[in-house]
Formats: structure tokens, C-alpha cells, sequence
């Protein structure tokens, strides 16, 4: 997932819960299940819509955009040839280290 802004299934995972915690954990019956999952789709359908056309982002957390952004910097910095694989790493590992 090099240089993609979402490198990770967290966002997967996190609908994934929410809608477990939804279904009572597996504890509804088929059809409520079946309403509950015409639900969500008809969401997931709005949620596409909006992010393609631009008009919600993705949330992520401050301190997770400055890191992201300073990691483009170090990739950026190293394909221009203005930073070494040495430095690149030593910062990569600095800036994870804080978090």
C-alpha cells in the first residue's frame, strides 16, 4: 500500500463491529437480520455516493494526519535524492517512536 492514504482494513473492521453490535452479536432472528442488513446497504449506497462526489472525508485523527504527512515527506525527500535509505529510516523510526 505504498503512498495510499489508507493502508489498513480499520475502517472494514470498525463497520464491522458496529454493525455486530447492531445484530445483538448474532442473537436476531433472520428477519430482523435481513431488515438490518437492507439498512446498511441502503447507508453503504449513500456513504459511496457522498465520498465520491467529494462532499464527506474520510475522519482520522490529528495526530495520525501529521504523521502521515511527514511520512510523504521523508518518501518525497528520499525519491528527489535530497535523503539518504539511512536517514529515511532513522526518521520513519523518530516519528513512530512518538506515537
Amino acid at each position: 500500500m505504498f503512498r495510499q492514504p489508507v493502508r489498513t482494513n480499520n475502517d472494514l473492521e470498525g463497520w464491522h463491529c458496529r454493525l455486530n453490535a447492531k445484530a445483538n452479536h448474532g442473537r436476531l432472528n433472520l428477519y430482523k437480520l435481513i431488515q438490518l442488513l437492507h439498512k446498511e446497504a441502503t447507508l453503504v449506497t449513500i456513504n459511496v455516493r457522498l465520498l465520491s462526489d467529494g462532499r464527506t472525508l474520510r475522519l482520522q485523527r490529528k495526530k495520525y494526519t501529521h504523521m502521515h504527512s511527514r511520512l510523504m515527506q521523508y518518501w518525497d525527500e528520499y525519491s528527489a535524492c535530497t535523503r539518504s535509505a539511512r536517514r529515511l529510516l532513522h526518521a520513519c523510526a523518530r516519528l513512530c517512536k512518538k506515537m
